[in-house]
């Protein structure tokens, strides 16, 4: 199987012009990285009650690729008011497809392997059934269901427990767990609830993998193995060094959303076409861990523990 770096030099040296919407969060940021000359959309260009500007914008980019990474991520927040997911997550997928469809570009939207909701207790394959249980899933669902009825050339990616990013940017589950360990002699992990730690940088080199190839439709992409959250805590506790038990939660962590206890998958698609170049997860949370062990936060982290 080749390597991340090989395939990402004949890649970067062969890839098309892009478009990456959303790109200032966690997963957009990561294919801006990767590809420094892509034309970057945010929220100004993407409001949904100014459909023509949207779709001047993929336009007037000229863009093969259009990657979705404009995503409402708040699960709980959704449960309460329900708007701003359906438009970012359902209603905005359908417009950018319909744009990509004019364009003749192909889209890339990101959904969540949350939406297949809480019916089985293995890792859920593509061919299994959406039943989501959130508000927030519903609307991942509704937006996967828009893309398709746009008409466009797309892939469908289902990914889940992304982390990576900058130390302290939002949603770095990993960073954020470090933090909470420094300086402590315990901590509490979830042990009922289990999914695939996946780290971004994964899914970016592994997403271009899949555009390059051809392939078009739905996959799922996620780190190999699952794991509670018990143990991702305990590995990343264990891959930063820290002198920090972490022990099953002494109730469960209450929540607005009834959030499925799994939300595991596996890359059934990917695997048939021999793409598959998904790392374990505890190896991607090791070589995560080991990058900000080098950076300046962690030094900060450590000099005020």
């Amino acid at each position: 199987m080749p390597s991340w770096q090989s395939f990402r030099g004949h890649l970067f040296n062969a890839m098309p012009d892009v478009l990456i919407a959303g790109g200032s969060g966690m997963l957009g940021s990561g294919f801006a990285s990767r590809h420094p000359g892509a034309v970057l959309i945010g929220r100004p260009e993407l409001d949904i009650g100014r459909v023509g500007v949207i779709h001047a914008a993929v336009a007037n980019s000229n863009a093969r690729w259009v990657i979705n990474c404009a995503a409402h991520t708040d699960v709980d927040g959704a449960e309460k008011d329900s708007d701003d997911a359906w438009r970012v997550n359902a209603v905005l997928p359908g417009i950018m497809g319909t744009a990509c469809r004019k364009a003749g570009a192909t889209l890339v939207h990101f959904s969540s392997t949350g939406a297949y909701g809480d019916w089985k207790a293995d890792a859920y394959a593509e061919d299994d059934p959406l039943r989501p249980t959130t508000m927030h899933h519903r609307s991942k669902a509704a937006g996967e269901v828009a893309v398709r009825e746009s008409g466009c050339d797309h892939l469908i990616v289902r990914t889940g427990w992304l982390f990576g990013g900058r130390p302290g940017q939002p949603k770095n589950f990993v960073w954020k767990r470090i933090v909470e360990a420094v300086g402590q002699s315990r901590i509490e992990g979830d042990p009922g609830q289990r999914g695939n730690p996946t780290a971004v940088s994964d899914v970016v080199m592994q997403t271009l993998a899949v555009l390059e190839s051809g392939y078009r439709g739905t996959v799922n992409l996620v780190s190999q193995g699952s794991a509670t959250r018990l143990d991702y805590v305990r590995r990343i506790v264990c891959s930063a060094g820290l002198q920090c038990a972490v022990s099953p939660a002494d109730k469960p962590f209450i929540r607005a959303a009834r959030v499925s206890p799994n939300e595991a998958a596996v890359n059934r698609r990917l695997q048939l076409l021999e793409l598959d170049r998904m790392p374990a997860w505890e190896d991607a949370v090791d070589r995560y861990v080991a990058e900000l062990r080098q950076s300046p936060e962690w030094s900060q982290l450590r000099m005020h523990a």
